[in-house]
């Protein structure tokens, strides 16, 4: 067991631990503790949605599990998870350019010590906003009322294509903002990642190319929308680290991009080949 503190969210370690992990010796399980759902991080609803299903398209096909055993909200949270992080030999080259439409939108909206009308509140208001665009649209709410810990509420919403792309968006309840404000910031959100045309959110850039860099020495595409800070840091980076260098090509058609890139051939040594 890890304790992770109340700075930062779970999804800022195990966002790292997904990638290290894969070419360890053996399988990793680990219970972290924390803040399940923070504005700043990745929120734990998205890595077990979004993050892990995105590792198939590398060559993951099974084994990777996050169970939420319990909801810890801002700022002192006690949240706790279980990680599962089995090992791989080597990653597949992927070729993701083509998101294809939304056919579904699911999410999750959680409290804890609050009433649930402030939780069905905040899902009738982020269905208001998506039901303009998309009829299929489900929501689940997740209320708890733990003995420890600061009330909170948060909303992850995930938005399903019909060639399998996921993409994601969340808000989380601050002082000063109501659970309708909530519902509406997550919904626009997940619109502009779809208004993006990549077949990742924006949250999810920098990780799919750390993938693509780690692959076999094969070309790999990517179709992203506007490149994110973090994204654009970690290319940099990735040039002087590795020497590595991607090929990113505007597309004026969607005013997506797509990345090309030639992976480094980076194999497990400790993990036997069957």
């Amino acid at each position: 067991m890890h304790d992770c503190g109340c700075v930062r969210g779970l999804g800022y370690f195990i966002e790292p631990l997904l990638a290290i992990a894969l070419f360890a010796k053996s399988d990793l399980t680990v219970t972290l503790r924390g803040l399940t759902n923070v504005g700043s991080d990745i929120g734990v609803d998205i890595l077990r949605s979004v993050t892990m299903p995105l590792f198939k398209k590398f060559g993951l096909e099974d084994g990777m599990r996050l169970q939420i055993v319990r909801r810890g909200a801002p700022p002192t949270g006690r949240g706790e998870v279980i990680l599962n992080i089995p090992t791989v030999r080597s990653l597949r080259t992927v070729h993701l350019t083509d998101p294809g439409r939304v056919k579904r939108v699911r999410g999750v909206a959680y409290g804890t010590k609050v009433s649930s009308q402030i939780v069905n509140r905040l899902v009738d208001a982020a269905r208001m906003v998506l039901s303009h665009y998309i009829p299929d649209v489900w929501i689940y709410t997740d209320v708890s009322f733990e003995k420890d810990g600061p009330a909170g509420y948060a909303l992850s919403l995930v938005a399903e294509t019909t060639n399998a792309c996921f993409l994601s968006a969340e808000a989380v309840a601050s002082s000063d903002s109501t659970a309708e404000s909530v519902g509406i910031a997550a919904a626009s959100q997940l619109l502009e990642e779809i208004f993006q045309g990549g077949v990742i959110d924006s949250a999810h850039q920098p990780l799919a190319l750390m993938l693509m860099t780690f692959g076999p020495q094969d070309v790999s595409r990517l179709r992203i929308g506007a490149p994110s800070g973090p994204a654009i840091w970690f290319l940099r980076n990735v040039g002087t680290f590795l020497g590595v260098h991607c090929q990113i090509l505007p597309d004026s058609s969607d005013n997506s991009t797509i990345i090309a890139c030639r992976g480094v051939g980076f194999s497990n040594s400790g993990k036997r080949s069957i």
